[in-house]
């Protein structure tokens, strides 16, 4: 047998043995590849969910303590219309203007302010996100370790309020004065750090003023 012969056949079956081994490691590489892109996606997809979670849960929160406090204040019996509303008539009796009293209101939106704080510790609430809240699946609800999450009311939250006036009926206007808290909280999450802002409205004053209602104007001066 020729030299050249034995020396390809030789090759060939080297070949043979490493082309085995060889296509194993290729496939295995793009395995893990393809698995780390997926887990790369996976985990960016869950950390959207959990955000949008720990905001909807922050706001929530936020909410309901706001709302509680506004109560408390308004159910101690001595915020009512007149007391934020001056109503200035003329000789005949006519109502000629409607002066809110704005140091009066600054002052509930403060108080309220200061109490939705100094109910939580420093202004600072901590929650929890369930790991199984993020999969959707009522079965996992409320299941698993939580995510800890930590809300912080800051400082630059504001009060404001609106007045709102509407025909009532004939000769009639109903007048109500509507304060808005304005609560800026910053969301930490492990990865993350959101800000947001809740707004909460509430019915502080309410009246139906007869009267000519064209000659009535509102004046947001404090009488």
């Amino acid at each position: 047998m020729p030299l050249y012969k034995t020396l390809r056949r030789r090759l060939h079956s080297a070949a043979a043995r490493r082309s085995p081994q060889r296509f194993p490691i290729v496939v295995v590489i793009i395995l893990l590849f393809a698995l780390g892109f997926l887990i790369t996606q996976a985990s960016g997809f869950l950390k959207d969910v959990a955000t949008q979670m720990a905001l909807s849960d922050a706001t929530d929160i936020i909410t309901a303590v706001v709302n509680e406090k506004i109560n408390e204040k308004m159910s101690e019996g001595k915020y009512d219309y007149d007391y934020f509303v001056t109503l200035q008539k003329d000789e005949s009796g006519d109502i000629t203007a409607i002066s809110a009293n704005m140091t009066r209101i600054n002052s509930l939106a403060s108080e309220i302010l200061r109490e939705v704080i100094s109910s939580t510790t420093s202004g600072a609430i901590d929650i929890g996100i369930p790991i199984g809240n993020l999969t959707g699946s009522n079965i996992l609800l409320g299941r698993g370790p939580k995510i800890p999450v930590k809300v912080i009311m800051l400082t630059s939250s504001f009060a404001d309020f609106r007045n709102e006036i509407a025909a009532a009926g004939i000769n009639q206007i109903r007048h109500q004065i509507i304060l808005e808290l304005t609560v800026e909280i910053d969301v930490l999450m492990p990865w993350h750090v959101e800000s947001t802002k809740v707004l909460s409205e509430v019915l502080i004053a309410e009246t139906i003023i007869v009267g000519s209602v064209p000659d009535t104007y509102l004046s947001l001066n404090t009488p």
